[in-house]
C-alpha cells in the first residue's frame, strides 16, 4: 500500500516489543511536540510568569507550526505502517480541567493566614491581606470550577426543539441558528 508516495506495509515488519518501543516512541515525541506548540502559545497564554519570551515572528509561528502538523503527520504514517491505530482519548477536558482546578483551590488554601504562619510570623496586615487574596482568589477559581462542572448545554438546535410551539420568534431564531451554523 502507498500513503503519500510511501510504501506502507500491511503487515507490521516489528515484533511486539519493537512495536510497544516504537509507539512509546512515538508518544514521546508527540508530547514534545505538544510542548513546543505551548511555548508559541506563550505570549497569547496571558501567563503572570510566563517561561518564555517570545522572540518569534508570526512567520516563524506559522512556520513552526505548519513543521509541528507536518511532523504529527508523519508520526500517524509511520505507526499506521505498522497497523497501529493511536488510542483514542479517554480522559474528558472537563474532568481535566476540573483535577487542576481542585489544586488551584487547594494552592490558594495554601495562602491562609495560618499556613503562612510557618513561614514567620504574619502582621495583622499580613492577615488581612492574605484572607482577602484568598477570598478573592477563591471566589474566583470556585466560579470557573463551577462553570466546568455544569450540565453541557444543549445547542440551539436542540433548544429550539424544546421552544417549537412558542409562536414565531422561534422561526426567527431558527434562521439566525442556520446563518451561523453557515459562517461558522
Amino acid at each position: 500500500m502507498k500513503t503519500n508516495g510511501l510504501d506502507v506495509p500491511t503487515v507490521p515488519s516489528l515484533n511486539e516489543y519493537q512495536l510497544r518501543a516504537l509507539v512509546a516512541s512515538c508518544h514521546h515525541i508527540d508530547k514534545l511536540l505538544a510542548d513546543v506548540d505551548d511555548i508559541l502559545s506563550t505570549s497569547e497564554s496571558g501567563s503572570v510568569f510566563p517561561k518564555y519570551v517570545d522572540d518569534l515572528s508570526p512567520a516563524q509561528h506559522k512556520t513552526v507550526q505548519d513543521y509541528i502538523r507536518q511532523l504529527r503527520a508523519q508520526l500517524l504514517r509511520v505507526v499506521a505502517g505498522q497497523g497501529v491505530e493511536p488510542e483514542t482519548p479517554k480522559i474528558a477536558a472537563s474532568h481535566a480541567i476540573h483535577v487542576a482546578l481542585t489544586f488551584v483551590e487547594i494552592a490558594v488554601e495554601e495562602l491562609r493566614p495560618g499556613k503562612m504562619r510557618g513561614y514567620g510570623q504574619v502582621s495583622e496586615a499580613g492577615i488581612a491581606d492574605l484572607n482577602g487574596l484568598v477570598q478573592e482568589l477563591r471566589s474566583s477559581a470556585q466560579q470557573l470550577h463551577r462553570y466546568v462542572l455544569e450540565k453541557k448545554v444543549p445547542d440551539l438546535g436542540q433548544r429550539l426543539a424544546g421552544l417549537k410551539d412558542q409562536g414565531d420568534q422561534v422561526e426567527l431564531l431558527r434562521r439566525i441558528e442556520e446563518i451561523v451554523n453557515r459562517r461558522s
